[in-house]
């Protein structure tokens, strides 16, 4: 949990597959900066981050799918409430984190402990078996090849850039590196630290698992659903984009485009995110009919 004082509401925000907590901490200092009354928590979903590194014995039991991500931050939600006072009021997930969302979002609700808001950032609710965007699909075939451990951090990073994954994209993928101790605890060198078949196994269910009937219920249910969307990015589009807009024509969600935005909308246009993820509701632009 971020150190923030006593916030009355909190608002989760999920990174996407390969990411971590760290990589919305700037971002919701300034969300929180202007929310007065709300605190962030920043989580590393199952077999990401610390979340290794729980120091539970048992560790995170499987399976290692939706549901149970899903079910690892009610679990939080609640112990958030318990220790730290206030309510979990809303929800921001990015991609992979977006329908893990969906799935809190929707286990609170059938405890009535509805949300306010949930923001699913650039990922499609429902099944994605064949994505116009390859990107993930890349990047694991080139962390794959890597040799299991490098001296230097910007080997890692060169490595991956001679496989074609943008320099950007591999500087972030490096968030994830170990570093590899002697006997004395000096740094001998750096390998990456997430499990790639475990995660595969992750993706792969995001892949099948349809969120819009728990969007739906979420959104019935009175909490306000905003689908946004990077202008420049292909994560939804087809029946799932036709989904939605169906639902925002009928005034059950909004979806929002952010021009100039690919995938990584709270990187490629972090100031345009923020705006609207403070802006008083109704802040979801309805469909026309």
């Amino acid at each position: 949990v971020e150190p923030f004082p006593a916030p009355e509401r909190w608002m989760i925000f999920l990174h996407g597959i390969l990411g971590r907590r760290v990589n919305w901490r700037s971002f919701a200092r300034r969300w929180v900066d202007r929310m007065p009354g709300w605190g962030a928590v920043l989580v590393d979903l199952r077999l990401h981050g610390d979340s290794q590194d729980s120091g539970d014995s048992q560790g995170l039991a499987g399976p290692h799918d939706l549901a149970s991500a899903s079910a690892d931050v009610v679990e939080l939600a609640r112990a958030i409430e318990l220790e730290h006072g206030g309510r979990i009021a809303a929800l921001l997930g990015h991609s992979f984190g977006g329908k893990v969302a969906i799935g809190v979002a929707d286990a609170l609700r059938a405890e009535a402990r509805g949300l306010e808001r949930l923001w699913v950032l650039d990922a499609p609710p429902g099944p994605r078996t064949q994505p116009r965007d390859r990107t993930t699909e890349q990047v694991f075939t080139a962390l794959a090849e890597l040799p299991g451990s490098f001296v230097e951090r910007r080997e890692f990073i060169e490595a991956l850039v001679e496989r074609s994954i943008a320099r950007p994209v591999a500087q972030w993928l490096a968030t994830n590196l170990v570093a590899i101790e002697g006997p004395s605890g000096e740094v001998r060198g750096w390998r990456f630290g997430l499990d790639l078949v475990a995660l595969r196994g992750l993706l792969d269910d995001f892949m099948v698992v349809d969120a819009w009937p728990a969007l739906e219920r979420v959104a019935d249910a009175g909490t306000e659903v905003c689908l946004v969307l990077g202008g420049a990015s292909q994560a939804v589009f087809g029946e799932q984009r036709e989904h939605a807009d169906r639902l925002a024509c009928a005034g059950r969600i909004g979806v929002i485009e952010i021009p100039g935005a690919g995938h990584w909308v709270h990187v490629d246009q972090p100031a345009a995110l923020l705006d609207l993820l403070v802006a008083p509701p109704p802040t979801c632009e309805r469909g026309q009919p």
